[in-house]
């Protein structure tokens, strides 16, 4: 890729990463001091209330990519009248998201008491938490809109440091609740306040760089019917993909004979790979301006530069994730959940694994999206989740918790020859074969080296030292590795953290 292309792509990863790693932590020091403090039942009536509001985050209906695509395309033209008509008639839009989220919790805070189980006396600190995420929800859908802008100006990186602000904040809330005694009330309200802060200074910035020019709501249905149609075909795809994610657990309580503890074996291997994907999934957004460009000026060499290069560079970075995982799965759940859960390794292993396969496809697959293509998508998604979630219920039995894993595996292969089948050859005249070999050869040396190193036995009695040693062993080699196949060569590297700092 271009060095201007890398060059975005690695300072809007790092940054993401960054904030990611950040709000993990943050998370990890916080919610044990406010489970102590607030006692597991209002800690589990903050749980519920977040939970409740975080579904109807579906009401998003796929504008997220709608909405970077066309934004990308309009700025690279420089069309910045028709961005301000639809950025405000996005406005209007999620204006309008935001009543129907405010009226649906308000219904819930007066008919609740019927759908959930609680005392009366919890019920009602319960709605007063609806109440106030009622109140905030509107501020907090409409700024979808100015992150979409910036995103779209490939201003990715500028977003995460203001994520990380943002998680430092909540830090600082949850220790000043604990200082002053502050109520479960009390608490929420200064959270739900830090979450809508975001708002100010993404409008000052999208205003400065003319992308929006005032809060006045627009009414240009005709020009943002453009984005609104396009976001419903990745509504439906994103649809099948959150139910054969979601109902895996479900299928294995509904189908095992091994009762609740299967779910709590899916739960402990679940957390590994939600947090690589939570990371890798912001490659797709990374790349969508820069597709969506390179699209609409139909730039055969850029687009072929991202598939092939990015392609490589995606792989490499996904190997750095999830290698060191597959390496040490086995000391990594003994440390987390004890010996007694170690034989779950193999699953953690495979499902890991599975992940190198799906992310490195985020190049390609945001080429995709940018072309507008997308009706296959949904069909590819609705078979692999058909066939994913069959094959979840008819090998539980025999496999466990492994069943869902093998679910998960099979759906990824599916959209895969999908993608080398159909997208790449079809839709963006690529080369599968040679994208195939842009993936195929990190990985392989990836892989190769963590053979390598398993072969040592490196076994020690403090497992924190043996999984540092062995990745660190797994690091260098594979380094050292990609630069002298030339996969990738380390002056490349020095040169690109170079031109980062």
């Amino acid at each position: 890729m271009k060095n201007s292309h890398i060059s975005y792509f690695a300072s809007s990863f790092i940054w993401g990463v960054l904030a990611k790693v950040l709000d993990a932590l943050i998370k990890f020091i916080t919610i044990p001091l406010l489970l102590n403090y607030l006692g597991s039942d209002n800690y589990g009536l903050l749980t519920l209330a977040i939970a409740t509001n975080a579904y109807i985050q579906l009401l998003d209906l796929g504008m997220n990519t709608g909405a970077v695509k066309f934004f990308s395309q309009w700025i690279a033209n420089k069309q910045f009248d028709l961005i301000d008509r639809v950025a405000r008639t996005n406005y209007t839009f999620y204006l309008t998201i935001g009543l129907i989220n405010s009226s649906v919790l308000i219904l819930l805070a007066f008919v609740g008491n019927d759908i959930f189980k609680m005392s009366l006396e919890q019920f009602f600190v319960f709605r007063k938490l609806l109440f106030i995420m009622a109140l905030y929800s509107i501020l907090n859908w409409i700024t979808f809109v100015f992150n979409q802008l910036l995103i779209a100006d490939e201003k990715i990186a500028y977003t995460q440091k203001w994520l990380s602000i943002k998680a430092i904040a909540n830090l600082v809330i949850v220790l000043l609740t604990l200082h002053f005694e502050l109520s479960l009330i009390q608490y929420f309200i200064l959270f739900s306040t830090i979450n809508i802060v975001l708002f100010v200074p993404y409008f000052i910035t999208c205003k400065k760089n003319n992308l929006i020019r005032s809060l006045i709501p627009g009414f240009f249905w005709k020009d943002f019917s453009v984005i609104f149609k396009y976001s419903m075909a990745i509504f439906a795809m994103s649809l099948f993909q959150f139910t054969a994610t979601q109902s895996r657990p479900l299928v294995l309580g509904i189908f095992s004979n091994e009762g609740l503890s299967i779910l709590a074996e899916y739960r402990i291997i679940e957390v590994f790979p939600i947090f690589i994907i939570s990371i890798g999934g912001m490659l797709i957004s990374i790349l969508l301006p820069k597709t969506s460009k390179a699209i609409q000026q139909k730039n055969r060499k850029s687009i072929e530069q991202i598939a092939y290069e990015g392609t490589k560079y995606t792989s490499i970075i996904v190997i750095l994730l999830c290698l060191p995982i597959i390496l040490s799965a086995k000391e990594i759940l003994s440390l987390y959940v004890g010996d007694s859960y170690a034989h779950l390794s193999i699953w953690l292993s495979v499902w890991v694994a599975t992940i190198t396969l799906f992310l490195h496809g985020s190049p390609t697959a945001s080429l995709v999206l940018a072309t507008g293509k997308t009706r296959m998508l949904v069909y590819s998604s609705a078979i692999a989740c058909i066939v994913s979630i069959a094959l979840n219920a008819i090998l539980c039995s025999y496999y466990g918790v492994g069943s869902a894993v093998i679910g998960y595996l099979v759906y990824i292969i599916i959209q895969m020859a999908f993608y080398y089948l159909y997208f790449n050859q079809k839709i963006l005249e690529l080369d599968s074969l040679k994208v195939f070999k842009s993936f195929i050869f990190p990985t392989g040396i990836g892989f190769a080296v963590l053979i390598i190193v398993w072969m040592l036995r490196i076994d020690l009695t403090n497992l924190y030292i043996q999984i540092l040693i062995k990745s660190t062993i797994w690091f260098c080699g594979f380094v050292l590795a990609l630069h002298i196949t030339n996969v990738l060569k380390l002056n490349q590297l020095y040169l690109l953290c170079k031109k980062n700092k």
